[in-house]
């Protein structure tokens, strides 16, 4: 009876100590804190450009750039924004964005398409990051009539993607209770323009 008792005991314990150990894994588990964006800085968006078409090796940054200032400008982004490569040094006290490219042409269907996905930290240093997300837009329509006009198309494509990532970004920011629109549903006019380069 002794022995059987004992051995009850073990079965116990085996069977309840795994779901004990993964609480206490659980409950050591750091919860990351949601990152508000302050009106009073600048927001640093980092581009991570890993495609080229066709192995073809154009410097694109300058058309991601054009793009998202006219996103910003767009959405009314209600803060200061400077847009710089990946590798660009970043003020430690000022928040960070990361977009990384991960697709940004044909997919095989005579579709443009643009892949990407997005993080935001309170500072390049900081620890915490808030993914973003995934975005991804196509188009249907891939003209082939002059390099304008198909620059212009994945310009467009990127923009409307973009576009997504705004609409997440936008409940990072603070909230300005001399807004008149307190949910959030449209941006107040702003006065956020790029940083010029120092």
């Amino acid at each position: 009876m002794m022995k059987m008792m004992t051995a009850m005991r073990l079965v116990l314990a085996l069977l309840i100590l795994p779901g004990f150990a993964l609480s206490l894994h659980g409950a050591k588990k750091k919860e990351i804190p949601f990152i508000y964006l302050s009106r009073s800085k600048v927001l640093y968006v980092t581009v991570i450009d890993n495609v080229y078409d066709d192995g073809n090796v154009a410097d694109r940054f300058y058309d991601i750039e054009d793009t998202l200032v006219g996103v910003f400008k767009e959405v009314d982004f209600p803060m200061d924004y400077k847009i710089v490569r990946f590798g660009s040094r970043v003020p430690k006290d000022q928040p960070e964005m990361q977009l990384v490219i991960l697709k940004w042409g044909q997919n095989g269907l005579g579709e443009i398409e643009v892949r990407m996905n997005a993080s935001l930290k309170e500072t390049p240093a900081a620890r915490n990051r808030n993914k973003l997300g995934w975005f991804r837009h196509s188009d249907g329509s891939f003209p082939i009539v002059s390099t304008t006009r198909t620059i212009a198309k994945y310009n467009e494509v990127l923009s409307k993607a973009l576009m997504k990532l705004m609409a997440e970004l936008n409940n990072h920011l603070e909230l300005d209770y001399n807004d008149s629109n307190p949910n959030g549903s449209r941006l107040a006019p702003s006065l956020g323009t790029p940083v010029p380069d120092q």
